[in-house]
Protein backbone atom coordinates (compact mmCIF):
# COMPACT_ATOMS: atom_id res chain seq x y z
CA UNK A 1 0.00 0.00 0.00
CA UNK A 2 1.56 3.38 -1.05
CA UNK A 3 1.88 6.27 1.37
CA UNK A 4 -0.53 8.42 1.69
CA UNK A 5 0.89 12.16 0.67
CA UNK A 6 1.54 14.69 3.28
CA UNK A 7 -0.43 18.09 3.00
CA UNK A 8 1.34 20.92 1.32
CA UNK A 9 3.34 23.57 2.05
CA UNK A 10 5.66 21.77 -0.11
CA UNK A 11 9.42 20.93 1.70
CA UNK A 12 10.53 18.88 -1.35
CA UNK A 13 9.33 19.72 -5.16
CA UNK A 14 10.10 17.57 -8.20
CA UNK A 15 9.86 18.76 -11.86
CA UNK A 16 10.60 16.16 -14.47
CA UNK A 17 11.72 17.95 -17.23
CA UNK A 18 12.27 17.37 -21.06
CA UNK A 19 13.72 19.63 -22.40
CA UNK A 20 10.68 21.73 -24.07
CA UNK A 21 8.83 24.76 -23.17
CA UNK A 22 5.93 22.86 -21.46
CA UNK A 23 8.43 21.93 -18.69
CA UNK A 24 9.90 25.59 -18.55
CA UNK A 25 6.46 26.45 -17.39
CA UNK A 26 6.57 23.86 -14.63
CA UNK A 27 10.08 24.99 -13.53
CA UNK A 28 8.49 28.95 -13.63
CA UNK A 29 5.66 28.22 -11.88
CA UNK A 30 7.41 27.61 -8.34
CA UNK A 31 6.94 30.98 -8.20
CA UNK A 32 3.41 30.61 -8.04
CA UNK A 33 4.51 28.27 -4.81
CA UNK A 34 5.30 28.71 -1.21
CA UNK A 35 8.81 28.37 -1.75
CA UNK A 36 10.08 24.56 -0.68
CA UNK A 37 12.57 23.81 1.02
CA UNK A 38 13.89 21.54 -1.91
CA UNK A 39 13.68 21.39 -5.60
CA UNK A 40 14.71 18.26 -7.14
CA UNK A 41 15.26 18.41 -11.42
CA UNK A 42 15.10 15.46 -12.96
CA UNK A 43 15.91 14.95 -16.47
CA UNK A 44 15.58 10.94 -18.04
CA UNK A 45 17.78 9.99 -20.80
CA UNK A 46 17.26 6.65 -22.77
CA UNK A 47 20.24 5.19 -24.61
CA UNK A 48 19.86 3.55 -27.98
CA UNK A 49 20.94 0.19 -29.17
CA UNK A 50 22.81 0.61 -31.74
CA UNK A 51 24.39 -2.74 -31.95
CA UNK A 52 22.63 -3.95 -35.36
CA UNK A 53 23.26 -6.90 -37.49
CA UNK A 54 25.89 -5.85 -40.14
CA UNK A 55 27.22 -3.07 -38.14
CA UNK A 56 29.62 -5.02 -35.86
CA UNK A 57 29.99 -5.32 -31.99
CA UNK A 58 32.53 -2.83 -31.72
CA UNK A 59 31.16 -0.12 -33.97
CA UNK A 60 27.93 -0.49 -32.33
CA UNK A 61 29.53 0.08 -28.83
CA UNK A 62 30.98 3.29 -30.97
CA UNK A 63 27.55 4.39 -31.50
CA UNK A 64 26.47 4.39 -28.29
CA UNK A 65 29.43 5.51 -26.58
CA UNK A 66 28.32 8.97 -28.78
CA UNK A 67 25.09 8.76 -28.54
CA UNK A 68 25.10 8.68 -24.42
CA UNK A 69 27.87 11.50 -24.73
CA UNK A 70 25.57 13.60 -26.51
CA UNK A 71 22.19 13.08 -24.59
CA UNK A 72 23.94 13.84 -20.97
CA UNK A 73 25.47 16.83 -22.62
CA UNK A 74 22.02 17.83 -24.12
CA UNK A 75 20.38 16.74 -20.46
CA UNK A 76 23.18 18.97 -18.44
CA UNK A 77 22.46 21.96 -20.53
CA UNK A 78 18.03 21.38 -19.59
CA UNK A 79 19.08 21.08 -16.17
CA UNK A 80 21.29 24.05 -16.23
CA UNK A 81 18.70 26.13 -17.36
CA UNK A 82 16.07 24.83 -15.45
CA UNK A 83 17.89 25.51 -12.34
CA UNK A 84 18.21 29.33 -13.44
CA UNK A 85 14.38 29.60 -14.12
CA UNK A 86 13.89 28.92 -10.41
CA UNK A 87 13.25 32.12 -7.67
CA UNK A 88 16.22 32.37 -5.41
CA UNK A 89 14.41 31.73 -2.20
CA UNK A 90 13.05 28.23 -3.77
CA UNK A 91 15.78 26.41 -1.55
CA UNK A 92 18.15 23.87 -2.14
CA UNK A 93 18.32 22.65 -5.94
CA UNK A 94 19.30 18.88 -6.62
CA UNK A 95 19.90 18.41 -10.91
CA UNK A 96 19.54 14.48 -11.86
CA UNK A 97 20.16 12.88 -15.11
CA UNK A 98 18.85 9.33 -15.27
CA UNK A 99 19.00 6.87 -17.73
CA UNK A 100 15.92 4.54 -18.23
CA UNK A 101 12.05 4.44 -18.28
CA UNK A 102 11.16 8.16 -17.12
CA UNK A 103 7.65 6.80 -15.64
CA UNK A 104 9.42 4.59 -13.49
CA UNK A 105 12.08 6.68 -12.54
CA UNK A 106 9.75 9.95 -11.75
CA UNK A 107 7.62 7.14 -9.79
CA UNK A 108 10.71 5.64 -7.56
CA UNK A 109 12.27 9.31 -6.94
CA UNK A 110 9.46 10.68 -5.58
CA UNK A 111 8.69 7.83 -2.91
CA UNK A 112 12.48 7.26 -2.34
CA UNK A 113 12.91 11.21 -1.50
CA UNK A 114 9.69 11.85 0.31
CA UNK A 115 8.32 14.38 -2.22
CA UNK A 116 5.68 16.56 -1.56
CA UNK A 117 4.78 17.41 -4.91
CA UNK A 118 5.04 16.59 -8.68
CA UNK A 119 5.33 19.33 -11.29
CA UNK A 120 5.01 18.50 -14.15
CA UNK A 121 4.38 20.49 -18.02
CA UNK A 122 1.43 19.26 -20.14
CA UNK A 123 0.10 20.11 -23.18
CA UNK A 124 -3.93 19.29 -22.57
CA UNK A 125 -4.18 16.78 -25.55
CA UNK A 126 -6.68 14.85 -26.50
CA UNK A 127 -7.01 10.92 -26.27
CA UNK A 128 -4.66 10.09 -29.51
CA UNK A 129 -2.23 12.63 -28.69
CA UNK A 130 -2.25 11.50 -24.77
CA UNK A 131 -1.52 7.72 -26.00
CA UNK A 132 1.38 9.36 -28.04
CA UNK A 133 3.42 11.70 -25.64
CA UNK A 134 1.09 11.89 -22.66
CA UNK A 135 1.66 8.51 -21.43
CA UNK A 136 4.06 9.29 -18.47
CA UNK A 137 1.89 12.33 -17.23
CA UNK A 138 -0.98 10.26 -17.54
CA UNK A 139 1.06 7.25 -15.65
CA UNK A 140 2.28 9.77 -12.94
CA UNK A 141 -1.30 11.46 -12.11
CA UNK A 142 -2.50 7.52 -11.83
CA UNK A 143 0.25 6.45 -9.92
CA UNK A 144 1.90 9.01 -7.49
CA UNK A 145 1.37 8.96 -4.07
CA UNK A 146 1.63 12.52 -3.83
CA UNK A 147 -0.12 16.01 -4.69
CA UNK A 148 1.03 16.36 -8.80
CA UNK A 149 0.63 20.14 -10.61
CA UNK A 150 -0.24 19.97 -14.16
CA UNK A 151 0.94 23.07 -15.28
CA UNK A 152 -0.85 23.86 -19.37
CA UNK A 153 -0.51 27.55 -19.32
CA UNK A 154 2.27 30.14 -19.14
CA UNK A 155 2.25 30.66 -15.52
CA UNK A 156 0.57 33.66 -13.62
CA UNK A 157 0.04 33.73 -10.22
CA UNK A 158 -2.84 31.90 -8.81
CA UNK A 159 -5.54 34.30 -8.21
CA UNK A 160 -8.52 31.99 -9.17
CA UNK A 161 -8.99 28.75 -8.60
CA UNK A 162 -11.82 26.53 -8.75
CA UNK A 163 -12.19 24.06 -6.12
CA UNK A 164 -14.00 20.39 -7.36
CA UNK A 165 -15.73 19.07 -4.06
CA UNK A 166 -17.85 15.87 -4.50
CA UNK A 167 -18.16 14.63 -1.19
CA UNK A 168 -17.20 15.46 2.70
CA UNK A 169 -14.03 13.49 2.54
CA UNK A 170 -12.12 15.54 -0.22
CA UNK A 171 -13.74 18.37 1.05
CA UNK A 172 -11.57 17.85 4.77
CA UNK A 173 -8.49 17.10 2.26
CA UNK A 174 -8.81 20.42 0.17
CA UNK A 175 -9.30 22.24 3.38
CA UNK A 176 -6.28 20.68 5.35
CA UNK A 177 -4.37 21.17 1.97
CA UNK A 178 -5.15 25.31 1.84
CA UNK A 179 -4.78 25.66 5.74
CA UNK A 180 -1.03 25.35 4.56
CA UNK A 181 -1.17 28.06 2.66
CA UNK A 182 0.45 26.53 -0.17
CA UNK A 183 -0.04 29.33 -2.25
CA UNK A 184 2.07 32.52 -2.90
CA UNK A 185 -0.45 35.46 -2.26
CA UNK A 186 -4.30 34.71 -1.26
CA UNK A 187 -6.43 33.52 -3.82
CA UNK A 188 -10.35 33.61 -4.43
CA UNK A 189 -11.76 30.40 -4.42
CA UNK A 190 -14.79 29.07 -5.75
CA UNK A 191 -16.40 26.22 -4.62
CA UNK A 192 -18.37 23.87 -6.69
CA UNK A 193 -19.86 20.62 -5.83
CA UNK A 194 -22.07 19.02 -8.76
CA UNK A 195 -25.37 17.30 -8.39
CA UNK A 196 -25.45 14.49 -10.90
CA UNK A 197 -28.95 14.70 -11.95
CA UNK A 198 -27.92 14.05 -16.04
CA UNK A 199 -27.16 10.89 -17.74
CA UNK A 200 -25.02 9.14 -17.37
CA UNK A 201 -23.82 9.27 -14.12
CA UNK A 202 -27.56 8.87 -12.79
CA UNK A 203 -30.11 8.09 -15.61
CA UNK A 204 -32.25 7.30 -12.41
CA UNK A 205 -32.43 11.00 -11.63
CA UNK A 206 -35.49 11.37 -14.13
CA UNK A 207 -37.67 9.40 -11.92
CA UNK A 208 -36.70 10.79 -8.56
CA UNK A 209 -38.93 12.38 -6.58
CA UNK A 210 -38.81 15.97 -5.77
CA UNK A 211 -38.07 15.80 -2.58
CA UNK A 212 -35.33 13.74 -3.06
CA UNK A 213 -34.08 15.85 -5.20
CA UNK A 214 -34.52 19.00 -2.82
CA UNK A 215 -32.85 17.03 -0.48
CA UNK A 216 -29.73 16.54 -2.28
CA UNK A 217 -29.74 19.91 -3.66
CA UNK A 218 -29.50 21.07 -0.06
CA UNK A 219 -27.18 18.60 0.80
CA UNK A 220 -24.56 20.01 -1.55
CA UNK A 221 -25.31 23.65 -0.52
CA UNK A 222 -24.67 22.76 3.54
CA UNK A 223 -21.72 21.04 2.15
CA UNK A 224 -20.13 23.73 0.22
CA UNK A 225 -21.18 26.15 2.88
CA UNK A 226 -19.60 24.33 5.40
CA UNK A 227 -16.18 24.60 2.98
CA UNK A 228 -16.43 28.15 2.14
CA UNK A 229 -16.47 29.14 5.91
CA UNK A 230 -13.42 27.17 7.11
CA UNK A 231 -11.91 28.53 3.83
CA UNK A 232 -13.01 32.14 4.82
CA UNK A 233 -11.80 31.67 8.23
CA UNK A 234 -8.24 30.80 7.15
CA UNK A 235 -8.10 34.19 5.03
CA UNK A 236 -9.68 33.55 1.83
CA UNK A 237 -12.50 35.13 -0.28
CA UNK A 238 -14.68 32.40 -1.58
CA UNK A 239 -17.81 31.95 -3.24
CA UNK A 240 -19.65 28.66 -3.55
CA UNK A 241 -21.79 26.90 -6.58
CA UNK A 242 -24.32 23.61 -6.51
CA UNK A 243 -24.96 22.95 -9.61
CA UNK A 244 -27.13 19.81 -11.08
CA UNK A 245 -26.15 17.79 -14.73
CA UNK A 246 -23.63 15.84 -15.95
CA UNK A 247 -20.10 16.70 -13.96
CA UNK A 248 -17.82 17.22 -16.76
CA UNK A 249 -20.28 18.98 -18.87
CA UNK A 250 -20.70 21.37 -15.12
CA UNK A 251 -17.33 21.87 -14.42
CA UNK A 252 -16.25 22.77 -18.37
CA UNK A 253 -19.04 25.58 -18.38
CA UNK A 254 -17.60 26.68 -14.87
CA UNK A 255 -13.95 26.38 -16.01
CA UNK A 256 -15.22 28.70 -19.34
CA UNK A 257 -17.26 30.78 -17.43
CA UNK A 258 -14.82 31.50 -14.29
CA UNK A 259 -11.67 31.36 -16.29
CA UNK A 260 -9.50 30.02 -13.21
CA UNK A 261 -5.60 29.94 -13.55
CA UNK A 262 -6.42 26.41 -11.46
CA UNK A 263 -8.44 24.01 -10.85
CA UNK A 264 -7.46 22.45 -6.98
CA UNK A 265 -9.10 18.38 -6.62
CA UNK A 266 -9.15 15.55 -4.62
CA UNK A 267 -8.27 12.39 -6.22
CA UNK A 268 -9.42 10.05 -2.86
CA UNK A 269 -8.64 6.48 -4.16
CA UNK A 270 -5.54 4.92 -6.19
CA UNK A 271 -7.34 1.55 -5.71
CA UNK A 272 -9.00 -0.04 -8.73
CA UNK A 273 -12.70 0.13 -7.67
CA UNK A 274 -11.75 4.00 -6.62
CA UNK A 275 -10.48 4.44 -10.25
CA UNK A 276 -13.51 3.02 -11.64
CA UNK A 277 -16.18 4.86 -9.46
CA UNK A 278 -14.40 8.31 -9.72
CA UNK A 279 -11.54 7.97 -12.88
CA UNK A 280 -13.75 9.02 -15.44
CA UNK A 281 -14.75 12.69 -14.53
CA UNK A 282 -11.09 13.50 -13.04
CA UNK A 283 -9.55 11.62 -15.92
CA UNK A 284 -11.22 13.92 -18.27
CA UNK A 285 -10.98 17.15 -16.20
CA UNK A 286 -7.14 16.75 -16.28
CA UNK A 287 -6.96 15.97 -19.46
CA UNK A 288 -9.07 18.82 -21.27
CA UNK A 289 -8.99 21.31 -18.99
CA UNK A 290 -7.69 24.42 -20.87
CA UNK A 291 -6.06 25.54 -17.35
CA UNK A 292 -3.54 23.95 -15.21
CA UNK A 293 -4.84 21.60 -12.61
CA UNK A 294 -3.47 20.41 -8.92
CA UNK A 295 -4.34 16.76 -7.31
CA UNK A 296 -4.64 16.76 -3.83
CA UNK A 297 -3.63 13.05 -2.31
CA UNK A 298 -4.95 12.20 0.85
CA UNK A 299 -3.23 13.47 3.86
CA UNK A 300 -0.89 11.58 6.43
CA UNK A 301 -3.53 12.30 9.10
CA UNK A 302 -6.07 10.79 7.09
CA UNK A 303 -3.84 7.39 6.64
CA UNK A 304 -6.20 4.20 6.95
CA UNK A 305 -5.09 1.18 7.52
Amino acid sequence: MKTPAPPLKPKTILIPLDGSSHTEEAVRSVQALSPPERVLLLHTISLPQLAYPGTGMSVGHNFSEAAETALREEGARILEKAASLLPPECGKVFPHLENGIPASIILSMAEHESVDLIIMGSRGLGTIQEHLIGSVSHRIATHASCHILLVKAPVVPFNNILLLIEHPLDAEWAIEFLSQKPFRGTPHITVLHVIPFAQPILPIAALLPDSWKKELQDGGARLTKDVADKLSSLGYSVESIVEPGAPFSVIQRQISRLQPQLVLMGTPGRKPLQRLAQGSVSHATIHHSPCSVLLIREPTSHAQA
